[in-house]
């Protein structure tokens, strides 16, 4: 029987759409390609994820790499990027219903920590029973070691969880379900994918949302 649902952040709770952020910042296509390439894909922006470096010295490692008409967009893309991320309140909702029903709610998340400091006073983590974000335990999805961390922290049975996903590449679930967790990945920023996936495991919210 399940009872504790696990679920990740980025385009579950929180809408990670990297051309809505992107163009947020600018309309010039060098600089769109430019963030897309040399930001995001940048070993620092996986470094921020595992906690392993500042803000501040990503953004100096990037400006060094690069031509120099890029450090003011460097700058203020790295200082203010998270913050043009909506929060999904219908999925919200869905871990409110499922709260209710006295299931568990879990956080396992790939962020790094100037983002959970934005984000961490919203109302889905004051529903939560446990939290474990990638940047605090200098490990992320999909590596075995932070799963544990969250079933050994937290006293999880594996089958007694189900992780509510998006990744991707696959390899998150699939790291999950090799660990007895329950789960398939879900759609981005879907509530009827979830719901779903919900109805699947046999988890009932009390009424349609």
């Amino acid at each position: 029987m399940i009872k504790n649902i696990i679920f990740d952040l980025g385009n579950v709770i929180i809408n990670y759409n990297q051309d809505h952020i992107i163009n947020h910042f600018t309309i010039d296509a060098d600089e769109k390609n430019f963030i897309k390439e040399k930001i995001f894909k940048s070993p620092e922006w996986e470094l921020l994820d595992l906690g392993k470096i500042t803000n501040n010295a990503a953004i100096a490692e990037i400006q060094k790499r690069n031509d120099e008409k890029y450090n003011k967009l460097i700058n203020i893309f790295l200082l203010e990027w998270y913050k043009i991320q909506p929060i999904n309140e219908d999925i919200v909702e869905i871990a409110k219903k499922l709260k209710e029903r006295n299931y568990n709610i879990y956080v396992l998340s790939n962020m790094a920590k100037q983002t959970y400091e934005y984000f961490k006073d919203i109302d889905f983590f004051k529903i939560c029973n446990g939290i474990v974000i990638s940047s605090h335990e200098n490990v992320k999805k999909p590596d075995e070691k932070i799963f544990n961390i969250l079933l050994t922290r937290y006293k999880l049975k594996p089958a007694e969880c189900l992780f509510i996903d998006d990744d991707d590449t696959t390899r998150s679930y699939e790291t999950a379900n090799k660990m007895g967790i329950l789960g398939r990945r879900v759609k981005p920023n879907s509530k009827k994918d979830i719901i779903k996936l919900l109805n699947e495991f046999d988890v009932k919210l009390d009424k349609p949302i």
